[in-house]
């Protein structure tokens, strides 16, 4: 009501404006009148307040709730319409009638971006920082809010880790700097968000933020701009501002889609007949029997596809929002709430996200805007369950390709099918899906409050957020058998619950003044963080009913089964950290910062930590002498310096540890007494890994429409956190200590086209591309090297080692394959030793790199990097009229993936397609080995480059096409869009694997066990707004 009240009074006095002018007028010009409404040219929604002025003449109007006006104008005479945030435009008025406006957001000349503790005007800021928009966020079919940043980013690396329900993403800016997390900093409203991970349970993070309540994300790359963050900046920050009312517009909004997901593809494996005819060669040229007659081969048609029948076909997605916003010159409030669901493609009923939200965003000032006092509060619960995913034969997927397909899924006695084909390692996944029982959830509270005094360019600003997450994990064994050693006598239940109590207080105080064209502006602040939980967990068997409905604790009794567990945590941080920023006529500008942490992860030695950083920025094109250069609209120049750190490790690591490792003793009598012993070594040295980065950067905007963004940089990061072998006769675990040294370095390159080709039609073309090249510098432990990685039998795969990548592919490589007996006997060493004695025609030829005569894990060397040295995005956006069509391209390039699909160590587990290719005689092929049951030469069982693939990809992530339907204001309905979309429908690869997208920790990236692919989904949406 008040809205309405100011806005007639505004429409009053405008209107008596315009009567008391045109009695004024002169008879020169017949007046006319002119009315219209007057929308966003891009999203089609009504702009409420636009001012509407007649050109040289004091008379005017405002558009009403609807976006509506009426003006009675001289003819020929000029109307301009200007509304904050949006370029003015003028029109001559030739005729009366109904003229309808759309203005084009510029958001260029006052646009501000989020930095660390405050806002800076973009033109002004001197770091490397990419932002995202709610635009952006809108265009996309997002589940998690960090996958905005996939292809869009230049410079950051983003994988999705899983294409299971609700599976996290991992995230590298400006590749991998240490060889433990390298996660970026995720800061919500100004808070740090945090992730805990207990029982292998990960609670709370970025997936609890519903992206639809993200206003934009600042994404802060190089360490000036992330320096304000200190010790958890090193990996990247990336800042996320939740969506706030506006001043003067009541809305209700509604967003809602409905989609089916199926598999993008199957891998082509081989069929019953196939595979019969496959394991008869396999026999053969092992000098045995063949296991099947031809008379069998042919009854045995197509077999089981196995893949199909552990599919969940057209797995349902949907999504669901509803928001109030609005607010007036005293008070903006902002409240929503959300449902996401998702089904995935395999596992029915076994595989399963769900995730609610609400949010109230309100602030309201006082005293003429002296004090502001508001909240951003959110409370989230998230429910899953899940199948075991790229871990090798545990998960129904890996099981489900290593299965032979002549074993059916049911058996006559319509119990399930058990192989008698393959070893019992794998099971009918089908089965497995059918026994498998576990879920968990958590509830995340987070409350915040904010109260702010501006006096005299002078603010000071308190924020309290306190962060409450409980965390719920169940899991129930039934009775089983799926094969001779794969069943279960008993029946279990299991239960674990935790819950974390945050606590967060950031206090700043900045001050901001002019003189002349100097601008100066300073900022101190300090930071308290802390952090405790407990966790318990207990299991016990011999269920009453072996009914998952009843699957209790109390209701399990079976006498000496019992198992419990348990434990607590506290951390605490503490940080005062600072800026100075000055400019002089928008010219030239220099930021600096300062920011000590102290953690409670590290020793009185070594408990605080100083990251300074300092950038400055020339705006060219604000020169004289550029005056005359009209086709380049703005050139600025960036530099900077700057140190963060990183404290990722466990708990408690400075200290010599503890542990009973759950065992008891006898002490001379029948009383058992609990054990304990030192659990690990001290370090009272430990300390940050600290990452120093220089960068230098150009930002750019030229015809007008075309703008484009240029960063070089080189990024080391020294004292990485690494295990330091100890003597073994120390007795305990090896101590944690700083050694070794990467650096990361390379360029990114964004180019964007934005332009208004008619009336009703524009289009919006961006790209990036950015190339990193990683290399370790020193190791610093006694070996020189650290190792890790495995598939199967296979072991360290990955080395960490100076003048290479960071966890590069360790493996032996391979010369061809031997085509005949002569060439065995010619492969020798220079002291004349064969080389490969062994070998048959058909295997594969292992190179001799130092030249022994015998080939071993001494002839393993560098084969590839499975971390991407390119990354590129492409986006196609066009509206016209009410159609608006989007367009979506993500890539990477420049790695290899270790496909280790098949259990190469079971001869009976099945094979893709791509067998059929082998080596069958002399000439036939020069790189797949021969088929063989017993593989002396170790084709299937050495770690060779045989199993590396190139893993570059490119993939149409999201195309979507949607009408705005702009007539609907009698029934109340400022807009409605409907859209239909389709996500991963096009994935041009040359792995042959299920997913291109296979992540890892940093010696685990690019091994492929059975990695849950991404699922290729269509879906139908709704945008409505009141």
């Amino acid at each position: 009501m008040n809205r309405i009240f100011v806005l007639s009074v505004l429409l009053l006095i405008c209107s008596c404006c315009s009567l008391f002018a045109q009695q004024q007028a002169t008879n020169t010009g017949a007046m006319v009148t002119v009315k219209g409404v007057v929308t966003d040219s891009q999203t089609g929604e009504t702009l409420i307040g636009v001012s509407v002025v007649q050109k040289g003449a004091a008379v005017g109007t405002i558009t009403d709730i609807d976006g509506a006006y009426t003006m009675n104008v001289p003819l020929n005479s000029t109307l301009v319409f200007s509304y904050v945030a949006y370029s003015p435009q003028e029109i001559r008025i030739t005729a009366a009638g109904e003229l309808n406006v759309q203005l084009k957001e510029n958001n260029e000349l006052d646009e501000v971006v989020v930095i660390g503790y405050g806002v800076q005007k973009k033109s002004l800021v001197t770091g490397a920082i990419t932002s995202i928009s709610s635009k952006d966020l809108a265009q996309t079919g997002l589940m998690r809010a960090d996958q905005a940043m996939q292809g869009r980013v230049p410079g950051v690396t983003v994988m999705n880790n899983s294409g299971q329900p609700g599976a996290a993403v991992s995230i590298r800016i400006r590749g991998a700097g240490t060889n433990n997390s390298t996660e970026p900093l995720y800061v919500v409203d100004g808070f740090i968000m945090t992730t805990n991970k207990i029982n292998d349970v990960t609670v709370g993070g970025i997936e609890s933020l519903n992206p639809s309540d993200i206003e934009s994300m600042e994404v802060l790359k190089d360490a000036a701009s992330a320096a304000i963050y200190g010790a958890q900046g090193a990996n990247g920050v990336v800042l996320i501002t939740t969506k706030k009312g506006k001043e003067g517009e009541n809305r209700i909004e509604y967003s809602g889609s409905y989609g089916i997901q199926n598999p993008r593809r199957y891998l082509d494996l081989l069929d019953a007949t196939a595979y019969a005819r496959i394991m008869n060669e396999s026999a053969y040229n092992s000098g045995k029997a063949l296991p099947y007659t031809e008379e069998q081969i042919s009854a045995m048609g197509k077999g089981t596809d196995w893949q199909r029948e552990i599919a969940n076909k057209n797995a349902p997605i949907t999504n669901h929002q509803l928001s109030l916003m609005g607010g007036n010159q005293k008070s903006l409030y902002n409240t929503s709430m959300s449902y996401f669901m998702q089904e995935g493609i395999f596992a029915p009923g076994k595989s399963k996200y769900e995730r609610y939200t609400a949010r109230l965003n309100f602030e309201s000032n006082y005293f003429n805007g002296l004090l502001k006092i508001g909240t951003n509060s959110d409370v989230s619960h998230v429910k899953r369950q899940s199948i075991a995913s790229n871990q090798g034969n545990s998960g129904p997927i890996s099981s489900a390709i290593n299965i032979d397909p002549i074993t059916p899924v049911y058996d006559d006695m319509r119990d399930f099918g058990v192989s008698p084909y393959v070893a019992t390692e794998v099971v009918n996944p089908v089965a497995r899906i059918y026994y498998t029982h576990g879920s968990s959830s958590y509830t995340r509270i987070n409350l915040t409050g904010f109260a702010q005094l501006a006096y005299k360019g002078f603010t000071l600003r308190s924020n309290l957020n306190q962060i409450i997450t409980y965390n719920e994990s169940r899991g129930y064994t039934p009775l089983y058998r799926l094969n001779s050693s794969n069943f279960t006598n008993d029946t279990g239940v299991s239960k674990s619950m935790n819950q974390i109590f945050g606590f967060n207080n950031d206090n700043t105080l900045s001050y901001m003044n002019k003189i002349d064209k100097h601008n100066f502006s300073a900022m101190v602040g300090n930071s308290v963080r802390k952090e405790n939980g407990t966790d318990v967990s207990a299991s016990k068997q011999g269920l009453l009913y072996d009914d998952p409905a009843y699957a209790y604790i109390a209701l399990a009794k079976k006498q000496g089964s019992d198992g419990a567990g348990g434990g607590a945590f506290k951390k605490a941080f503490l940080s005062y950290f600072g800026r100075i920023s000055y400019d002089f006529d928008n010219r030239y500008m220099m930021t600096a910062t300062y920011r000590i942490d102290g953690s409670y992860r590290f020793g009185p030695n070594n408990r605080y930590g100083h990251f300074p950083s300092i950038s400055a920025g020339w705006n060219v094109t604000n020169e004289k002498f550029m005056e005359n250069v009209k086709w380049l609209d703005m050139l600025k120049a960036r530099v900077s310096w700057g140190q963060t750190g990183n404290d990722a490790l466990d708990d408690w690591q400075y200290v010599s540890t503890i542990s009973t490792w759950g065992k008891n003793y006898y002490f001379g009598d029948d009383e058992q007494a609990i054990g304990a012993a030192p659990g690990r070594t001290a370090n009272p040295d430990l300390k940050w890994e600290t990452s120093e980065q220089f960068n230098i950067g150009f930002d750019a905007r030229f015809l007008r429409d075309f703008t484009t963004t240029i960063d070089l940089y080189r990024k080391t990061t020294k004292d990485l956190l690494v295990i330091i072998p100890a003597p073994m006769y120390i007795g305990n675990l090896a101590p944690w200590g700083n050694a070794g040294s990467v650096r990361n370095q390379g360029i990114e390159f964004s180019l964007g086209y934005r332009k208004d080709l008619k009336k009703d039609w524009s289009i919006d073309v961006t790209g990036n591309i950015s190339y990193n090249q990683n290399k370790v510098l020193e190791v610093g432990n006694e070996s020189g090297y650290i190792t890790g990685g495995s598939v199967i039998q296979m072991q360290n795969l990955l080395m960490m080692e100076p003048g290479q990548p960071i966890g590069y592919f360790y493996l032996n490589k391979t010369l061809g394959i031997f085509q005949n007996q002569a060439q065995i006997d010619n492969y020798k060493s220079s002291d004349g030793t064969v080389i490969q004695p062994k070998a048959k025609p058909g295997d594969l030829i292992f190179k001799d790199k130092n030249d022994d005569g015998v080939i071993d894990v001494l002839d393993r060397e560098y084969c590839g990097s499975p971390h991407p040295k390119f990354n590129f995005g492409f986006s196609f956006s066009t509206r016209y009229k009410g159609f608006d069509f989007n367009m979506f391209w993500t890539g990477l390039a420049g790695h290899k993936i270790f496909n280790g699909l098949r259990r190469w160590d079971l001869q009976t587990s099945n094979y893709q397609t791509t067998v059929m290719d082998r080596w069958h005689g002399e000439g036939t092929s020069n790189s797949y080995p021969r088929i063989t049951s017993d593989d002396q030469n170790g084709n299937f069982t050495t770690a060779s480059d045989f199993f590396l693939e190139n893993g570059s990809f490119l993939r149409l992530k999201d195309i979507q096409l949607g009408y705005t339907f702009k007539q609907l204001e009698k029934f109340h309905i400022r807009q409605c869009r409907v859209y239909v979309s389709a996500l991963n429908l096009l994935t041009f690869t040359k792995y042959t694997g299920y997913e291109p997208e296979v992540t890892g920790g940093v010696m685990s990236q690019g091994l492929d066990r059975g990695v849950y692919p991404q699922p290729k989904t269509f879906t139908v949406g709704l945008n409505l707004s009141f």
